[in-house]
């Protein structure tokens, strides 16, 4: 997202989480698809453990920017997240791996975390925004 770096390293790590979680709904989606694919190996995107060790500390003071020289604080690593091939072919005997009822549950989830964290940002982006503004919300 442009200009997450006025967000801050939460603000970027919110963007870098809506990130994985759309990957992850079109892979959902892809498997869904494919339900009916023949030797179709379903696929998760796993990305939680990586993303929880590069969230930033709420333990910590965050460093102020004293003055426009001072570089920014980072948000850690970029995560990517891992695709992972699922493997269980024993509910049909096609070789699909694909478990429609797990997918679409999955999916729902998926889209109910993914609606949380655009809201958190969208949150963080008013906040900036009435800052800006001088506090009354209008923006001018």
């Amino acid at each position: 997202m442009a200009g997450s770096e006025l967000l801050g390293p939460l603000g970027a790590f919110k963007t870098n989480l809506l990130d994985l979680r759309q990957r992850r709904q079109e892979i959902i989606s892809t498997n869904i698809a494919n339900v009916d694919t023949p030797g179709y190996k379903a696929n998760r995107l796993e990305f939680e453990a990586e993303l929880r060790a590069a969230m930033p500390s709420m333990d910590e003071l965050p460093m102020a920017r004293t003055s426009s020289s001072h570089m920014p604080t980072p948000y850690g690593p970029h995560v990517e997240g891992e695709l992972q091939t699922v493997e269980n072919t024993l509910l049909k005997g096609d070789g699909n791996s694909v478990n429609l009822e797990q997918e679409m549950a999955q999916q729902s989830a998926n889209q109910l975390l993914y609606n949380y964290a655009a809201q958190s940002l969208n949150g963080q982006i008013n906040a900036l925004r009435m800052a800006i503004s001088g506090g009354d919300g209008s923006g001018r």
